[in-house]
């Protein structure tokens, strides 16, 4: 079963991070959202209930300049199946025909050097790529980590209400069943407890 939302009730979407200008530009960005962490959990803390939970992908954390474009189509490049199947096929081919043409017979010198030539540029690709990876990674564990905080919170203040309603529900009990005087006063309290933690607390904000 599903539902059709007018536009009145969609919700907002959360903020996409702004792109950076280079990858070293994201990793800095990182290093200071970490430092200023437990300020940004405070303020989460103080009201969960505004917290936005924000999407974090790849794309958001790399770079735009021409040198990280270029990183991107490298690793595409590298990273595609059909260059593995491409390369894969070819130096088994060679191998064959390397001795039966008589180009390159074995041990193959030639076709050791040229599978060796591109063996260090291809190793720093791979290191561009994970440091990228990395700090995707810890961008989303930042926004990850913020939604938990507003999570917890929020279930916090979902058990004090209900730990709350057991008590008012309690002094109910006792005052109907034995008519104790001197209830009125604690009920009133629980039941201003109550409306302490439901009312919005950013309303002052």
């Amino acid at each position: 079963m599903t539902e059709t939302c007018s536009p009145d009730t969609l919700t907002p979407l959360p903020p996409i991070p702004p792109r950076p200008e280079t990858d070293g530009a994201a990793v800095r960005a990182i290093e200071e959202a970490s430092t200023h962490i437990r300020e940004r959990a405070q303020k989460i803390r103080e009201c969960p209930e505004l917290h936005i939970p924000r999407l974090v992908l790849s794309k958001h954390v790399r770079g735009t300049s021409i040198l990280d474009r270029i990183a991107d189509a490298v690793n595409v490049f590298c990273g595609s199946m059909y260059v593995f199947v491409f390369i894969t096929v070819g130096v088994v081919a060679w191998l064959f025909l390397g001795n039966v043409v008589g180009f390159d017979k074995t041990p193959w010198p030639l076709l050791l050097t040229i599978l060796h030539l591109p063996q260090l540029s291809i190793m720093i690709s791979l290191q561009v790529s994970a440091n990228r990876a990395q700090a995707a990674s810890d961008r989303r564990a930042i926004a990850d980590h913020e939604t938990l905080i507003a999570l917890h919170e929020m279930g916090k203040q979902q058990l004090d209400i209900l730990n709350g309603q057991d008590r008012v529900l309690a002094l109910l009990n006792n005052f109907a069943s034995k008519d104790m005087p001197g209830k009125q006063n604690e009920l009133q309290d629980c039941v201003n407890q109550i409306l302490a933690t439901v009312k919005q607390r950013p309303a002052a904000d």
